[in-house]
C-alpha cells in the first residue's frame, strides 16, 4: 500500500511536468522530466519474477529484487516507473555479478523510479560514467544531466580537460555541456566527483 502510494505520488509530480528552468535561451535544457537520483549502487545480483518487464515506462508482471554491494536487498514493485533509456542503455546482463548499476529516486525505502545501466568496464565497482552536465541547482550541490537526471555533486568536482583551463565547474559546464563531456560518479559517495571533456 505504501509503495503504491509512493508510485502514485511520483506519477502526480511527473504529470505536472517538472522541467529545468534555465533562464538563458542559449542554455541547453533537459529533454525529459527531471528525476532526482538518491541512490547509486553496484548490483551483486538481480532476481525477477517470471515474465517481468521494464518496457513501456514502468515495470510489469511481478517484482524485481536487487542485492546491492552494500548488502542491502531492494524490491522493485510491479508498476514502478522506469527510465526510457534514451541517453544511457539499459543493463541486460542479470547473470554476471556487478554487471549492472542501479540509479534510483527513492521515497523512504521504496523505489519510485529507477534506471538499471551497465557498469563501467574498468573500475566498475568504484565508478560509473554518465553523460555530461548541462546545469547546476541547489546552490551547486546538484547537477543536471541532459536526460533530466539530477545527481549530487562532490565539493569540489575535479575538472579535467587537458591543457584547457576552466575557472569553475559552471565555466566547465558552459564550455563543455552534454555530449562535449562526461561525468564520473563515485559509487560509494553517490555523487559526481569529476567531469572530463570529450576531447581529453
Amino acid at each position: 500500500m505504501f509503495i503504491g502510494a509512493g508510485v502514485a505520488l511520483a506519477a502526480l509530480f511527473l504529470g505536472n511536468g517538472i522541467y529545468a528552468s534555465l533562464n538563458s535561451p542559449d542554455t541547453l535544457t533537459p529533454t525529459d522530466v527531471l528525476h532526482k537520483i538518491d541512490l547509486v549502487a553496484s548490483v551483486n545480483s538481480v532476481n525477477t519474477d517470471v515474465g517481468w518487464s521494464q518496457d513501456g515506462g514502468s515495470t510489469s508482471s511481478g517484482a524485481m529484487r536487487l542485492a546491492l554491494d552494500d548488502l542491502r536487498v531492494l524490491t522493485v514493485a510491479e508498476g514502478t516507473l522506469v527510465d526510457d533509456y534514451d541517453a544511457v542503455p539499459a543493463c541486460t546482463d542479470f547473470v554476471t555479478p556487478n554487471a549492472c548499476v542501479l540509479l534510483a529516486d527513492m521515497l523512504g525505502e521504496s523505489v519510485v523510479w529507477f534506471a538499471l545501466v551497465p557498469a563501467d568496464k574498468a573500475n566498475g565497482l568504484q565508478y560509473l560514467t554518465l553523460p555530461g552536465l548541462i546545469d547546476m541547482q541547489a546552490n551547486g550541490d546538484e547537477g543536471i544531466l541532459r536526460n533530466g537526471w539530477v545527481v549530487k555533486l562532490a565539493t569540489p568536482v575535479k575538472r579535467d580537460c587537458g591543457d584547457i583551463d576552466t575557472s569553475t565547474l559552471r565555466d566547465f559546464i558552459t564550455r563543455f555541456p552534454d555530449a562535449a563531456s562526461t561525468s564520473l560518479v563515485n559509487l560509494t559517495t553517490d555523487n559526481v566527483v569529476s567531469v572530463v571533456c570529450s576531447s581529453n
